[in-house]
């Protein structure tokens, strides 16, 4: 290693950067780097013209890249040449520069750097290590490089307050717009809908509705010669890429379908904010809690009804694979079960020469015959009984909606929409009230006022409080759904019972608006419980206590008892 004098000649790096957070970091179609980049060039090249001996062989630029690590490309490959022999001084504008964190750029100016003789200059901070003195000046560089790492940990924290300020009032912050949705051009914090791709979305929701699976929706888009959301994006002049793309032309997958029925974008609702590190330093993903998710309805243009992604994301969990040779799922398929153990029943043919039977047993029958017993039922009954139990619901729901509309306009749904929202607010403040006593329970547990295992005991009762909170606030808010929906259309909810008025046929989509549950007796009795019979009881209440049109009220006391 040769000493650091100045009486030698010196093959030098240039280094500059810039962080995105720095200062001008923007580009136009005439400028390739941003300006202070250029600035700092200037600089060091006016600086060398009196320092003779040293030549420049190189520059490293790391245009966009923070100060506060040294994972950085242009400098990672600098350091391959300083190891390697190629340079043996770097040249920077300031300390700045060359980095912000305190720990690292102290090890590389007073340990790495005068082991392996590389001749360090900051212009600005006037530092030279090869100059006569250099030892005094190194007394100030730790004090420079803390003020730097401060000045770096306090941007981070400014730009993740100004991050949650924006997400909080619903502003889009994502780095890439999710499919179905672009950037208003006039304001890239806001999406406005995609009209072509929104129709696809809209598309993919009701085949799921008609019973179609995630793998069977993909297909047709394929067949359709439907692009899939990558290749969307690059025909209109994207350079997103993605790893997992494994042909030339990337295709819809069931993946991608079921990642669109379950973003709850599609309502207008904007939930970012799921993941954070720790700090400036350390980039490790970290997934926050749900109560810390930034959540804004209404934030920008609905392409699916809230109602409708509701019933979308149950019948997620409640859906089974298609049958053999069939591209949709049974219409009583996550609906049917057994009355004693609660069994999935399961669907079964018999033939008999050119005629097919289809009958109904119990699932756990069928696993292990001493579990239960058979419940056989025909299909064909099966099929009979859910629909008049539709059909008297739906006539009860028309004769209902007679009865409100004599008595006010929409003035249940307004009604109701008070006691929900109510409900709601209640048991958010039952999550923050366990929340908070959680955050008591630790500080007992640091100060040893409780033990671990009753810190243990606590904690676990707190978040089954919150656990059974969130669930409750999850059924209320599908219930404010549906009758919010009714209330955009300026209709009644009981209203789009309407459109089912002649029903003649059980379908999958009809099962799926109707039906809740269907559960079989061992002796071949069918009970069929429809959905939202809590919101259907209440309008039949309402409209009773208002004592109006006592000839609907009548009818509909008999059509009650018929359901």
């Amino acid at each position: 290693m040769l000493k650091l004098t100045l009486d030698r000649d010196y093959k030098a790096a240039v280094y500059l950067r810039l962080s995105k957070e720095d200062g001008d970091f923007s580009f136009s179609k005439d400028k390739s780097e941003s300006d202070s980049i250029s600035n700092q060039r200037l600089l060091i090249m006016d600086y060398l013209k009196s320092r003779p001996e040293i030549t420049v062989v190189r520059e490293y630029c790391d245009d966009g890249y923070t100060g506060a690590n040294f994972e950085r490309p242009q400098f990672q490959k600098m350091m391959e040449a300083v190891k390697s022999g190629e340079i043996d001084c770097i040249v920077v504008k300031d300390l700045s520069r060359f980095g912000r964190e305190y720990i690292d750029s102290g090890n590389y100016l007073q340990k790495i750097f005068p082991m392996l003789g590389i001749r360090f200059i900051a212009i600005n901070d006037n530092y030279d290590n090869a100059q006569p003195g250099a030892m005094e000046n190194e007394l100030i560089l730790p004090f420079k490089n803390l003020m730097n790492d401060s000045y770096c940990r306090d941007i981070s924290v400014k730009i993740r307050t100004n991050l949650d300020v924006k997400r909080r009032s619903g502003q889009f912050v994502g780095s890439r717009v999710v499919y179905g949705y672009m950037r208003d051009p006039d304001d890239k914090n806001r999406l406005v809908v995609d009209r072509e791709a929104a129709q696809i979305v809209q598309d993919i929701f009701r085949w799921k509705l008609e019973g179609l699976s995630p793998a069977k929706i993909a297909q047709r888009l394929n067949e359709s010669g439907v692009p899939s959301p990558i290749e969307y994006k690059k025909s209109n002049g994207s350079k997103q890429r993605t790893p997992f793309q494994t042909k030339t032309r990337a295709e819809w997958s069931a993946v991608a379908i079921y990642r669109i029925l379950n973003n709850e974008i599609y309502t207008g609702t904007l939930v970012q904010g799921k993941t954070t590190t720790p700090n400036h330093k350390v980039k490790k993903t970290v997934v926050k809690s749900a109560d810390e998710w930034a959540r804004v309805e209404n934030a920008h243009e609905a392409i699916i009804s809230a109602a409708q992604f509701d019933t979308v994301r149950a019948l997620m969990l409640e859906d089974t694979r298609s049958p053999v040779g069939e591209s949709s799922v049974h219409p009583f398929s996550g609906k049917i079960f057994c009355a004693d153990c609660e069994s999935s029943m399961v669907r079964k043919v018999s033939r008999s020469g050119s005629k097919e039977y289809a009958y109904f047993i119990c699932g756990g029958y069928k696993g292990d015959k001493n579990l239960c017993s058979s419940h056989s039922v025909k299909e064909q009954k099966v099929y009979e009984t859910v629909l008049a139990v539709i059909q008297a619901h739906i006539s009860a729901a028309l004769d209902i909606s007679k009865a409100l509309g004599s008595i006010d306009s929409l003035s249940w749904e307004n009604r109701e929409l008070k006691k929900l929202n109510a409900k709601i607010d209640f048991q958010e403040e039952v999550i923050s009230k366990n929340l908070r006593l959680k955050t008591e329970a630790y500080e007992d547990f640091k100060t040893l006022f409780i033990s671990r295992e009753d810190y243990k005991a606590f904690c676990e009762k707190f978040d089954a409080n919150i656990a059974e909170a969130r669930k409750i606030i999850s059924e209320l808010t599908s219930e404010r759904n549906l009758i919010k929906e009714g209330l955009s259309s300026q209709q009644s909810w009981i209203d789009s019972f309407k459109k089912y008025e002649n029903i003649s046929e059980i379908t999958r989509p009809v099962v799926v608006n109707f039906v809740d549950k269907i559960v079989i007796h061992d002796n071949g009795d069918i009970d069929v419980t429809v959905k939202h019979a809590d919101i259907f009881a209440a309008i039949y209440e309402y409209v009773k206590s208002s004592q109006t049109q006592v000839n609907i009220i009548t009818a509909l006391d008999l059509r009650k008892e018929a359901v």
